[in-house]
């Protein structure tokens, strides 16, 4: 099976460990520049960009072409790269049977909750009121309000180029999805004939995905240049420590929804699965411990398996979502994802609708999907997200300040995800008696 990445700023590949049947992640070089994990090259661009915004000023505002530059190179490789990520989630796994649709109306249903969560904290205590990023003297623009027919009829794109040159990301899924069952079911028919071509394809998928993966890399690893821009530009404007503040109350409003998110899983421990949350959670302290450290759901899958045999789950169950978890279960970073939106465009001095926010909820439902596969996915799809509410992209990078953080925390609550829907799975979907292939 061809390499795959999980969300996290160290980017790993991933080689299969025969013994368990999981994943053992490997750092790329290109994540690690000079051998130091990028969020350390985050913290110190934010350290270095302080004393420089405050020395030049004004004239710190040249500093944004870094950020922009780079913005830029991340907007050109989000589309094909979510797009290689879902196809190749859809044609390199066997999704099917009665497990299968109840482990994906399960990521459906706690993805949905997740973004609810991060969207009503986010409205409630509107972290990004105070962080005056809008232009001195202009007014709060109103967002031009779509109908139900318009939004239906836009996600069937005049053209493939369309979707890709608007960064549609609802037509792009659309496509892709089309695409993913159409060579599944080419996959399947062959195989039935005893045939293998279809494996070119997937070959092909799998190939233009690490191509794209490794100029990704490279993009990432600038990234601490970005940081460095549009902290020092914010700093040299008047009241530009504000955004900053407005930061912590961004931390405070994820990690509170991550917690709720936790609760929403003890929940359906108790009232579906019988079993008691004490235990739950005990059985999940190592599994968090690794994930919080290395930000990896990849580089966790080992201990993910160990902890839920300890739990009494199957092993069918327990591969079967902390492998496939990966690609579709990425609840903290839908989380993220609603409430980084919402609090750039209360900062941005935008109005978001109810229509605009259930948008927001649809878009970051599909981009999570993408996200799954893609290093420092949640950062790398949020273009695409901004671009489905018509937000502007230029002053994604300040996220980037707090985003290191962010990342371990939501990373393990998509880990617990993952164990959640794996006890769920075995206790409303027993596996088959069939024996699970090392």
């Amino acid at each position: 099976m061809p390499p795959s990445w999980m969300e996290n700023d160290q980017s790993p590949s991933v080689e299969t460990d025969n013994t368990i049947g999981a994943p053992v992640v490997e750092d790329e070089p290109e994540s690690r520049p000079g051998g130091l994990p990028l969020y350390v090259w985050v913290i110190a661009a934010v350290v270095i960009a302080i004393p420089i915004g405050l020395f030049m000023g004004e004239g710190s505002a040249s500093l944004e072409i870094m950020p922009n530059l780079i913005m830029r190179a991340l907007t050109a490789l989000a589309a094909p790269l979510v797009v290689l990520a879902i196809l190749h989630a859809i044609v390199s796994n066997d999704i099917h049977g009665r497990q299968g649709a109840m482990m994906m109306f399960l990521y459906l249903v706690n993805t949905i909750v997740a973004m609810v969560i991060g969207l009503g904290l986010t409205n409630l205590v509107q972290p990004g009121r105070g962080a005056s990023l809008a232009t001195p003297g202009e007014a709060a623009p109103e967002l031009a309000q779509k109908t139900v027919p318009e939004l239906v009829t836009e996600l069937i794109p005049r053209s493939i180029g369309e979707a890709f040159a608007t960064n549609n990301i609802a037509q792009l899924v659309v496509l892709t999805l089309a695409l993913g069952i159409g060579l599944v079911q080419i996959r399947n028919a062959q195989r039935a004939r005893g045939e293998t071509s279809f494996q070119v394809v997937i070959d092909l998928c799998a190939i233009g995905f690490e191509l794209l993966m490794k100029v990704l890399l490279w993009v990432i690893a600038l990234v601490p240049f970005a940081v460095l821009g549009i902290v020092a530009s914010r700093v040299g404007q008047k009241e530009g420590m504000q955004v900053f503040a407005s930061l912590i109350w961004l931390i405070v409003v994820v990690v509170a929804g991550l917690c709720c998110q936790v609760i929403w899983y003890l929940i359906q421990m108790t009232i579906l699965a019988r079993i008691s949350p004490i235990r739950f959670l005990r059985g999940t302290l190592d599994v968090m411990a690794n994930t919080f450290s290395t930000a990896s759901t990849a580089a966790t899958i080992p201990i993910t398996l160990r902890s839920l045999g300890r739990l009494g789950v199957s092993r069918q169950s327990s591969q079967l979502t902390a492998c496939i978890g990966t690609n579709f279960n990425n609840d903290g970073t839908a989380l993220y994802q609603a409430a980084a939106v919402l609090f750039m465009a209360q900062a941005l001095g935008f109005s978001l609708s109810l229509s605009d926010q259930v948008i927001v909820v649809l878009t970051t439902l599909v981009a999570s999907i993408g996200a799954g596969g893609i290093p420092s996915g949640s950062f790398v799809t949020m273009p695409l997200i901004f671009a489905a509410v018509r937000l502007p992209i230029d002053n994604i990078p300040i996220l980037l300040t707090v985003d290191w953080f962010l990342d371990r925390c939501r990373t393990t609550s998509n880990v617990i995800g993952d164990m959640t829907v794996a006890v769920l799975l075995d206790r409303l979907a027993p596996p088959s008696a069939e024996p699970v292939a090392d």
